[in-house]
């Protein structure tokens, strides 16, 4: 197999932040051919010291690319790798990088509410107890598998991790926010497409966020969906229909309708606190790399304030 099927175009991040929209969407181009599975984690184990699987392994998920402009694959979990992460994906396939950045206070909800329906977290762990949770891990030891489930707080710290990517890939690095996706989809997907070399044309319409934060009646059915839906992830990415309306079906049966929690005083100011001098950090860094058109919340001294749609991806 040629180093051309490996993968000239990977989502690198970040999580929470509608890579799984974004992702889905792109897959439908004709000019496209994406992973078997969204996230191959190939490179996901630098982040936590431990070695690459063989290349074959990782080749083996784009057996049917060829002969398409781009060849495509999305894990959100490589933005969180740093440096080491950037120069082994640079190394082995040198691809054009898309970075999704979400505000740090609604991402922060989003991840401790999927934890939650992926029952990583317990159900009754309120927000704040969840918050002290992720406070309490020591920098040294983010990185560790066991940590994942808490790094909710850490993971939108993005000037922690912004300039290894921009450094390792200088003008081939591309950034979005949530809120464009949100707004404007069809105009992010057309200016992506344009970076990519291909026609804005072919990529599918988002009719509604993917990878939502619903919470369930039922734990129990909830793992066997989430185990069936893994085993399925392939067939489904071939069949997008046959997903649409078995999810569809499943969540009338299973799905809770949820009332977004109100967020104390006390902890809208403890998180905003965290976040502001990152948010100060990063936007030093956006402008320094030319991005002149900053989001919203960059320029807030109350970042908490822009937590609009908490509960999507």
């Amino acid at each position: 197999m040629s180093r051309a099927t490996l993968p000239n175009f990977i989502i690198v991040g970040v999580s929470r932040a509608g890579t799984t929209t974004m992702f889905n969407a792109l897959s439908g181009h004709p000019q496209i051919c994406s992973s078997s599975s969204k996230e191959t984690r190939y490179f996901q184990p630098i982040r936590y010291g431990e070695s690459l699987s063989p290349l074959s392994d990782y080749e083996a998920y784009f057996r049917r690319c060829g002969g398409r402009p781009v060849t495509m694959e999305c894990t959100p979990d490589y933005f969180y790798g740093g440096a080491a992460t950037a120069a082994a994906i640079k190394e082995v396939c040198d691809p054009r990088v898309t970075i999704i950045l979400r505000e740090p206070f609604s991402r922060l909800i989003s991840f401790f509410r999927f934890m939650q329906v992926r029952l990583q977290v317990p159900a009754q762990m309120t927000l704040t107890d969840y918050v002290r949770r992720c406070a309490a891990i020591p920098d040294a030891e983010i990185n560790r598998r066991a940590n994942n489930t808490f790094t909710g707080l850490w993971g939108g710290q993005y000037a922690r991790h912004l300039p290894a990517w921009l450094d390792a890939f200088p003008g081939r690095c591309d950034l979005f926010t949530f809120d464009q996706l949100s707004s404007d989809p069809e105009g992010l997907l057309a200016e992506q497409c344009r970076r990519l070399g291909i026609s804005a044309e072919g990529a599918t319409p988002i009719i509604d966020a993917e990878n939502t934060s619903a919470s369930y009646r039922s734990p129990t059915a909830q793992r066997a969906a989430a185990a069936a839906a893994k085993r399925s992830r392939s067939l489904f990415r071939r069949y997008p229909a046959l997903y649409s309306g078995s999810r569809r079906v499943y969540e009338r049966i299973n799905q809770r309708d949820d009332t977004p929690a109100v967020v104390p005083a006390y902890l809208r100011r403890e998180i905003s606190a965290i976040y502001r001098p990152w948010n100060e950090l990063l936007a030093q860094q956006l402008r320094d790399a030319g991005f002149a058109n900053l989001p919203t919340w960059l320029d807030d001294d109350d970042p908490t304030r822009h937590d609009v749609s908490p509960w999507l991806t």
